[in-house]
């Protein structure tokens, strides 16, 4: 397997804000309906190229995987490939996914828990990389090697590891303490046709702190050392995990330290940089999902209704708690209400407001005591809302609303996903 280094040439420009108001979006509901996403695509590929050159800058050999199970939203997977970037995926229908949108199967990296013989046998011949996770899986990889003597096969291997701040003990990968690694890495030696590439690591850390990057990047140098002594692995994968940029209200809502892309390009590369300083120097793999994608996305929602229940004052909006939030429970996000100057007679009520969504759950709540003016026929649009809402939104109660992509260059808005409707969702059911 060849891991070829494309490098495009991409400087980072200015972010030019959104433009929106209440007339924009008034005009964008004609079109679109009175909810939707819209997606910053210039956003998101300044994004990238900001978090990769960080750690370009330190360590030259350094390429993005980026991580399609955080938001697959094809456009977004397409700039990436443009850019050079690996498809990291952790399921078949994402695999596919890359190869649909043009991605050379030699730039997919195939992670996860759960991959099927034919999945692991289909990318490992096709040339992609590919991370053994559990002892299920190298038996698939051992079978296909004896069954072709021919074929060179290759593979990663994940690797478990005790990394601080954790605060649980990791299901994914080899337990490298517990000797799993080890006896992988034997069982390979044993096969004259399968080889490792490289060490792969991805352990989810509450605090996503620098130290705990510094100390899976340390223990990863190690393991190469000791496992590849002839020659440095193709490849030393970091994972990802890594906090993505937020806006000043929301960072105030976690009780931890919410490090930059240079920070965390501070921990890993540099001791890369120094442990191979010659010619050959193993490829830096990153895994960024959340990292550059949490804030180039925007949900849009009309407000329809208001009523007051005893003290607690209601805005009924066409939208739900999991349209932006389904992995930040508890927090509340940015958001901004667009009003109507010459709507005046529309119905208000005195702040505080709850925000409420649409389904029949009590805990739908989009946001809690606003304090702003609000009435019928106004925009509420969150932010910083781009990681896993559109992946984990169910058809619970609405089909899926429609994603429009925004062009701050030709300042353009373009339909990516039309709205979901009743046919897609019982489309797979026998009636």
């Amino acid at each position: 397997m060849q891991l070829t280094n494309i490098v495009v040439n991409q400087s980072i420009s200015p972010e030019i804000e959104m433009p929106l108001s209440w007339t924009r979006l008034f005009y964008l509901e004609k079109e679109y309906g009175d909810s939707f996403f819209i997606l910053d695509i210039k956003k998101f590929e300044s994004n990238y190229q900001e978090f990769l050159q960080a750690f370009r800058a330190i360590y030259p050999n350094t390429h993005l995987g980026y991580s399609y199970k955080t938001n697959y939203i094809p456009k977004l997977c397409q700039s990436v490939n443009f850019m050079g970037g690996y498809a990291e995926v952790v399921s078949q229908m994402e695999y596919d996914l890359a190869i649909a949108i043009g991605v050379p199967p030699s730039r997919i990296i195939f992670n996860g828990p759960l991959k099927y013989s034919e999945d692991i046998e289909r990318a490992i011949l096709a040339g992609s990389i590919v991370n053994l996770d559990c002892l299920e899986e190298v038996d698939i990889v051992t079978a296909l090697a004896r069954r072709l003597p021919d074929q060179q096969i290759a593979v990663g291997l994940r690797c478990n590891l005790d990394v601080v701040g954790i605060g649980r003990i990791s299901r994914f990968g080899f337990d490298v303490e517990g000797g799993a690694l080890d006896d992988v890495f034997k069982v390979f030696r044993e096969l004259n046709n399968c080889s490792v590439l490289g060490l792969h690591c991805h352990i989810s850390s509450p605090t996503r702190s620098v130290e705990s990057y510094k100390l899976r990047t340390q223990k990863l140098i190690e393991l190469s050392d000791y496992y590849f002594q002839e020659k440095p692995p193709q490849f030393i994968d970091v994972g990802g995990g890594f906090f993505g940029k937020m806006n000043d209200d929301l960072k105030a809502q976690f009780d931890c330290y919410i490090p930059s892309y240079q920070e965390y390009a501070e921990a890993i590369a540099p001791q890369l940089k120094s442990r191979f300083p010659g010619n050959y120097t193993p490829e830096l793999i990153v895994e960024p999902g959340v990292a550059v994608v949490a804030d180039v996305l925007k949900f849009v929602a009309k407000v329809v209704g208001m009523k007051t229940v005893q003290s607690r004052q209601i805005a009924l909006v066409v939208g739900s708690i999991h349209n932006i939030k389904p992995t930040l429970t508890g927090k509340e996000l940015s958001l901004q209400v667009y009003r109507s100057e010459e709507n005046s007679d529309h119905k208000n009520i005195s702040p505080p407001v709850d925000l409420v969504g649409y389904t029949c759950m009590e805990h739908d709540c989009l946001y809690n005591n606003y304090s702003g003016q609000i009435g019928i026929g106004d925009y509420v649009v969150f932010d910083n809302i781009g990681a896993y809402t559109v992946v984990f939104k169910p058809p619970f109660i609405r089909p899926n609303p429609p994603i429009i992509s925004y062009d701050s260059t030709l300042n353009e808005y373009d339909l990516i996903r039309r709205r979901e409707t009743t046919k897609d969702v019982f489309s797979t059911y026998v009636i």
